[in-house]
């Protein structure tokens, strides 16, 4: 299935910020500047695209960038108008996808969980399959919903982003719901969402954790830890875990959901951060956390199971990874094969634009990567939009209580 568009402001973002800081307690830090070259004396705030601020950024793609050695080392400068069209002239394509370039107030606005507009993502034939949480969309329109009007007028990309751009404006969506044509009034706003959600799920004489978890962010940290307090409290035997349209995010927030799955593991590496032959100074292991440090609500998985689509990238993807070499064959996934994206950045700021190269290859502690075609699915299923994501009968979800049954696919 092709999922095209999410209705707000971060719609990149969403799908394609990927692995930055691996320090649990000062995330941000790191992930913008972590060694204060682009932020002393630079912070002047000037919003022009400057020949320094070019001149800069091709220096990174020479000397910090994984594939440096094939990067161009002449560019006509004064052509490039946009910082992302400077990425796109410099980056090694393929295989690097990722490299991208975004303003301050969108970095913070994604860190923060903050964003503009209803809050949904559809299909190329305008039928849902996300609702953030919390947003305005949410509780309102549904996944499964198709949009067939907007304000009366029949619906097309154009249409749906000119109402969500219209804030605290009304909108009139008439959808077709379960073969009926419904009206539903939404005014998008500002809004602050979560990207998680948890629920137990009892199951044939056992209580299964199951967890939606929609993006690594570092504001999503408190969100997590009252989740797994719960699956904690209700002694789940088994985890489910839906990363099936997330695209990433911070590998420290990923290592802090590690943390929270298994509590065996005291200390060992997770992971380690692998940077190309002219910055292996740079090389850093992510660990799980000491014994000390816990604070009670960490589960003794001995399985997981994810559901994953070709949308499930980056963090997602370590996660899984780092859980392999601990818990073998025991790690199962159920969708397709994910995105397929090894490959992290350590991002650096100029003036007010952030920018998030390809800096290191992501490798967990039996020095394994992520297939750039993917992780495949154990078994596979399809991402079917007739039921809400959590619900026992939706199909990746069905599968994944049919593998806790039986040890084997449908």
């Amino acid at each position: 299935m092709h999922y095209k568009r999410l209705i707000s402001s971060l719609v990149s973002i969403t799908f394609l910020i990927s692995c930055g800081s691996n320090n649990k307690k000062d995330d941000i830090s790191d992930i913008l500047d972590p060694l204060g070259i682009f932020s002393n004396g630079n912070n002047d705030q000037d919003k022009t695209f400057s020949l320094k601020e070019k001149k800069a950024v091709h220096n990174l793609f020479l000397t910090e960038y994984y594939w440096y050695e094939q990067v161009i080392q002449d560019i006509d400068y004064k052509a490039i108008k946009q910082p992302q069209e400077l990425i796109n002239a410099l980056k090694v394509t393929p295989p690097d996808v990722w490299s991208f370039s975004m303003t301050k107030k969108e970095y913070e606005d994604y860190a923060n969980q903050k964003t503009a507009g209803f809050g949904f993502g559809y299909t190329q034939n305008f039928t849902l399959y996300m609702v953030r949480i919390d947003s305005p969309a949410y509780n309102k329109l549904q996944r499964g919903d198709t949009i067939l009007k907007i304000n009366g007028t029949t619906a097309t990309e154009t249409n749906i982003a000119q109402a969500s751009a219209n804030t605290n404006r009304e909108t009139t969506f008439t959808v077709l719901r379960n073969n009926t044509q419904v009206n539903v009034t939404i005014t998008p706003s500002d809004y602050t969402f979560k990207v998680s959600l948890g629920k137990v799920i009892p199951h044939n004489g056992m209580n299964v954790g199951y967890l939606r978890y929609d993006s690594f962010t570092g504001s999503s940290v408190d969100e997590l830890e009252k989740i797994f307090t719960t699956f904690k409290s209700k002694n789940i035997s088994e985890l489910v875990i839906d990363l099936r349209y997330n695209g990433g995010g911070s590998i420290a927030v990923a290592s802090a959901l590690l943390d929270n799955i298994t509590n065996q593991y005291a200390g060992q590496r997770q992971g380690y951060l692998d940077w190309n032959d002219r910055n292996k100074e740079k090389n850093e292991d992510f660990k799980f956390e000491d014994a000390g440090d816990r604070d009670g609500n960490e589960l003794d998985m001995k399985r997981v199971i994810f559901l994953v689509t070709k949308n499930s990238a980056s963090a997602s993807e370590l996660v899984i990874s780092a859980l392999k070499p601990y818990l073998k064959d025991n790690i199962i996934t159920i969708g397709t094969e994910t995105h397929g994206k090894p490959v992290g950045m350590s991002g650096k700021v100029f003036n007010n634009n952030y920018y998030f190269l390809i800096n290191f290859m992501v490798r967990n502690n039996a020095d394994e990567t992520t297939p750039f075609e993917g992780i495949p699915a154990t078994c596979e299923a399809e991402d079917n939009l007739s039921f809400q994501r959590g619900d026992s009968d939706e199909l990746m979800l069905k599968q994944a209580l049919h593998y806790i049954d039986n040890s084997s696919c449908p």
